[in-house]
């Protein structure tokens, strides 16, 4: 393992990698096989923000009370499933006292686009709607939005997430604002680190929860222990120095750490490789299956599209839209009107996904149809056996396993 950094292919000494006193940001490319001298651009002025672990129930309380006090709060989880837990939680704590909001990608597109359009309204620089409220979010906020939280609370996530996020926290310079200093309130592990190191691999999959299948396990652990180290971090002057330091290996690190790290290195390589063998245009061309060419699916899904009713010439839309399925042509406003109403559910919820053939000349993939009932259940032929679909306009798209299934 020695001179090895998580991700990248290098054989020198650790101490050849200590890049953290380059600038940040730096300018760097390449002109006909030729290095550029890297440039390093004017940062912005530094600021600095107030690190802080905490447990659920006690961000609960951060949140609510600085909502009361008319301050602006971003909430980000690391998966659907924990973003709508916390919903439900905050929504039982606060009734209808402010505005709550939940936004991720298991709703359709007509919907999130609705709760983006009045998100980022409330949330953007000009604040003409801004008030005292809570958006829970996935990732989905990290990049290319506008938004401008009084008080960041995020699950652990690798520091490159944590610093996209921190994007979002006193974005803009505003005259007032309920908190005195920008704080990110980082969710504590059920866990400790002592305890993290004495557990084997799986074990510390196991206790890390979903955000293990969503990031590197090791590289969560190395998050965990760096930014446990600062009570505060100055933006951007410390950004090289974290991020660094979050993806350097250490000689000292306990086994199973070690195994973690092996484990993500190869599976770097083996994408790397996968990514060369995609992009040799002398290879087969892939399936025209969505995402196969863009990115690497850790987990297939299946597009479901989601009905009040359907027959083979026309379907009634979640949305309240309809649409002509009996022509054998393609229709553009059809075509629209499927992708509006669609969403994408993990291919392990099925047994075998049964195809709706009325939608095969405009759906690349595997994709079936979900029919929603008046008790928001959703009708889906081919999910496994304790797999249950419902659906409503606040939470989304939520997925029930009897084996462990949460109060509604």
């Amino acid at each position: 393992m020695t001179g090895k950094r998580l991700g990248e292919i290098i054989a020198l000494p650790d101490d050849s990698l200590d890049n953290t006193h380059l600038p940040y940001p730096l300018l760097t490319g390449r002109k006909e096989g030729m290095e550029l001298e890297p440039l390093a651009a004017a940062p912005p002025e530094s600021y600095t923000v107030k690190v802080e672990f905490i447990s659920t129930t006690k961000a609960a309380e951060e949140a609510i009370m600085l909502a009361r006090k008319g301050g602006a709060v971003l909430w980000v989880c690391n998966t659907v499933d924990e973003a709508q837990k916390q919903f439900k939680v905050l929504k039982g704590l606060i009734k209808e006292a402010f505005p709550l909001g939940l936004l991720h990608a298991r709703f359709p597109f007509w919907k999130r686009e609705a709760i983006e359009d009045e998100w980022m309204a409330r949330f953007d620089k000009s604040g003409k709607t801004r008030c005292g409220s809570i958006l829970v979010s996935t990732q989905i906020v990290e990049q290319s939005v506008d938004l401008d939280a009084d008080l960041l609370i995020t699950e652990l996530s690798p520091t490159d997430m944590l610093l996209q996020r921190l994007g979002r926290l006193w974005r803009h310079e505003r005259a007032h604002r309920p908190t005195h200093i920008p704080r990110i309130c980082i969710i504590e592990e059920e866990k400790n680190l002592d305890e993290f190191r004495m557990m084997k691999p799986n074990h510390i999959k196991d206790t890390l929860g979903g955000k293990a299948h969503v990031y590197d396990p090791f590289v969560l652990l190395q998050t965990l222990r760096l930014w446990k180290s600062y009570p505060d971090i100055v933006i951007p002057t410390q950004i090289r120095e974290l991020l660094e330091e979050t993806y350097r290996f250490r000689e000292d690190e306990p086994d199973a750490w070690c195994t973690l790290c092996d484990d993500a290195y190869g599976k770097k390589l083996a994408h790397r490789q996968k990514a060369l063998m995609s992009s040799n245009i002398w290879n087969v061309a892939l399936e025209d299956d969505e995402g196969v060419q863009t990115r690497l699916n850790e987990i297939e899904t299946v597009s479901v599209v989601l009905c009040q009713k359907i027959n083979k010439k026309e379907a009634l839309f979640i949305d309240g839209t309809s649409a002509d399925l009996g022509s054998d042509k393609f229709l553009l406003p059809t075509a629209q009107a499927i992708h509006r109403n669609l969403v994408k559910v993990p291919e392990y919820c099925f047994d075998n996904a049964v195809s709706c053939d009325s939608f095969t000349m405009y759906l690349h993939g595997k994709q079936t149809v979900g029919i929603i009932n008046n008790d928001n259940t959703a009708e889906v032929r081919g999910l496994k056996d304790g797999i249950k679909l419902l659906y409503s306009n606040n939470m989304g798209l939520l997925i029930e396993e009897k084996s462990r299934k949460e109060e509604a």
